[in-house]
Order: C-alpha cells, then sequence, then structure tokens
C-alpha cells in the first residue's frame, strides 16, 4: 500500500532526489498481486483462461444487448467497476448507447500461480462495434478467492507506436509474474506510477525526465493542462490538477530482457477556483466557474442549471500498461520508463 524511490538504483538517486518525498505522498498502486496470499490452489491453465475470455466477451455483449447494467457491472472489478459506471451514466445523459467491441483471437499471458489471487493478461485485437479501424486491447483478468467468479479487472489501449510486450515465458508457456517490491527493475512495480505522476505534474521540469519517456502519457498530459490553465486565467480563475496513486491492485509479468510490463491504475484530479472569492452580493452574483463539455454528462440537472461560482472539481480513473527496464548496470541505465498503454476515463464532476 505504499510508494517509495528506496529501491531505486544508486546511479538514479542523484537525478531522483527530489522525487523523493513526492512517491512517498503518492501512494501509488495499493496492493500487490503477489503479497501475503495463504490459500495454495491451482491457478488457471491457458486452455481456462481463454474459457474466462471468451466468456466475458459473450456476457458483456448479452449485457449491453439488454441494457443490462447490473450483468455488466457484475462482469468487472477494482477501477473498471467505477469506469463501467461512468460510461452507463454518461451513455444516459447523451442519449446514447454503450457498445460492447468485437475482439479477435487473444494472446494470453497466464502466470503459474498457486495462491489467490489469481489473474492473467489477455492481448486480443479489439474492433469497435459500429465498424472503424482496430486497436489492440491488454485486459487483466483475475479472482481474489476461490469463492469468487473470474472479472475483467482492468483494459488498456496499447499506444501506435508500442514495443512488442515480449513477455518471458518458461517450457510449459506460462508466465512470471513478479512481486510488488522486484529490485531487478529500473522502478519497482509500486513505483511506476509516482514516476509517471512526476511528469504529468510537472511535465519537462521535472527530474524524472531523465529516466521516464516523455510522449502523450507523460508530458502530454502536463502541456495539455498548462495551456487550459492559462486559458482560464484570463478569466481570473486558477485550475490545478494532480495526478495521484490509488488502491487498486496492479499486476507485473517479466519481460524477455530482463524488464517487465506492468499494468496499473492511477487518478487524474482537476479543480478550477476563482483567484479571488469576493463576498456574494443580491445585485452582483458571483461569476460562473466554466465547465468543459466533457463533464457535463456527468452533472446532474441541477448542477447544470445552476452553475458553480467556489469551485469545479472533475476527477478521472485511469489504467495505464508500462514497460519497465531492466535495473541499471555498471552504473548505467538500460532504458526509461515508457508508458504504451491507457485505458479509463472520466468518472467524477461536481463542485459548489
Amino acid at each position: 500500500m505504499r510508494a517509495t524511490l528506496n529501491r531505486i538504483p544508486t546511479v538514479m538517486l542523484a537525478v531522483l532526489g527530489p522525487l523523493t518525498a513526492l512517491a512517498l505522498l503518492l501512494s501509488v498502486q495499493g496492493c500487490g498481486t503477489m503479497a501475503d496470499a495463504t490459500t495454495t490452489a491451482a491457478g488457471p491453465t491457458q486452455a481456462a483462461a481463454l474459457k474466462v475470455f471468451n466468456s466475458y466477451v459473450t456476457a458483456n455483449k448479452v449485457a449491453v444487448a439488454n441494457h443490462d447494467q447490473l450483468l455488466a457491472q457484475s462482469l468487472v472489478s477494482s477501477a473498471q467497476v467505477n469506469i463501467l459506471q461512468s460510461q452507463y451514466q454518461m451513455a444516459g445523459s447523451t442519449g446514447r448507447q454503450v457498445t460492447a467491441p468485437n475482439y479477435g483471437k487473444p494472446t494470453l499471458y497466464v502466470p503459474k500461480l498457486t495462491t489467490y489471487p489469481q489473474w492473467f493478461i489477455a492481448v486480443a485485437p479489439e474492433y469497435p462495434a459500429h465498424g472503424g479501424a482496430a486497436t489492440t486491447a491488454v485486459m487483466v483478468f483475475d479472482r481474489t478467492e476461490a469463492s469468487d467468479s473470474w472479472t475483467l479487472n482492468g483494459t488498456v489501449q496499447l499506444s501506435k507506436d508500442a514495443p512488442p510486450l515480449n513477455v518471458k515465458l518458461d517450457r510449459s508457456g506460462y508466465a512470471t509474474p513478479l512481486a510488488t517490491t522486484d529490485k531487478d527493475l529500473l522502478f519497482r512495480p509500486d513505483e511506476v506510477g509516482a514516476m509517471q505522476a512526476s511528469l504529468v505534474d510537472d511535465g519537462p521540469y521535472s527530474a524524472a525526465t531523465k529516466v521516464v519517456e516523455s510522449g502523450p502519457l507523460t508530458t502530454g498530459y502536463y502541456w495539455s493542462n498548462a495551456a487550459y490553465a492559462k486559458q482560464v486565467r484570463a478569466q481570473h480563475l486558477v485550475y490545478t490538477w494532480q495526478m495521484e496513486g490509488t488502491s487498486f491492485p496492479f499486476f507485473a509479468l517479466r519481460t524477455t530482457d530482463g524488464g517487465a510490463i506492468v499494468f496499473y491504475t492511477m487518478s487524474l484530479n482537476q479543480q478550477t477556483q476563482p483567484v479571488n472569492k469576493p463576498p456574494a452580493h443580491p445585485k452582483s452574483p458571483l461569476p460562473a466557474i466554466p465547465v468543459r463539455a466533457e463533464y457535463k454528462p456527468l452533472l446532474t440537472q441541477d448542477q447544470l442549471q445552476n452553475p458553480f461560482t467556489i469551485e469545479f472539481d472533475g476527477g478521472s480513473t485511469l489504467q495505464y500498461l508500462a514497460v519497465d527496464p531492466p535495473a541499471a548496470k555498471n552504473g548505467q541505465a538500460t532504458g526509461k520508463l515508457h508508458i504504451i498503454g491507457h485505458g479509463g476515463g472520466l468518472t467524477y464532476a461536481g463542485g459548489s
């Protein structure tokens, strides 16, 4: 339930010293997928994992076709519950229907686990329900104990320029899961989110740019948010944003080069407030805080009809897949942390 930089290779400490406090505060990545499980049980095989994947795809199509939100929610867990609820809420507000994509044949990465939680990763072509270009989905399925059903824990879309995942398999075809505190990586799995957050919050001014790839999912977030902050400043408003860790589980698998792919969940919180809060006056009402169009489907009719004047808050639940290189060798880094996939979306809007 913590995020620290205590295990970062010595060569990185000079670069990342200012980030240590940040990582401690972020509390990234909740419970690891290898932590303190005691119940022994046989994990899924490739064949069993394929049945789980196919069952989910079929059941989700049934739920969407019947507009059955309760059935759809029973098929997911963790952050996916929040994300799905928001999707249905926004669909109801806009009159659009939630859709179920079509999937091609998956590639399955199944860890050989003998304790709970049990989980695996499926990578499959994803085709939009109403046509369009295919993308590649990376989906995590898990169950926390024997009495639980398998559910979709998370899903991301790979970036178009994402490198091959290169998950390492043993002779039996099983993947190797990694512990929360694995030290053979550039960053422990529970540190990955904190490093991404540093670039989202501080952009090119973050010391982490030396060890984390810049791009749409790191410094790109910074520049887009900074641009909006500049835009509303002219209206005497202050806009701030912060990426933070969550308590949702993460998942890590060893890659052939000794690194890992890490799947995790973050939140992105945004707030807009007036520079000054003048006293309310019957003849001089407080100016309204603008609400961007993408947030409006998450607001009630009362909120839409009565403008926010004190503050407006928005939040997103976001999921990511990152390539975490092997630990530095001979004082030299073996590469940068690279965020290669993302999913999730807006999950909260409100204020006063």
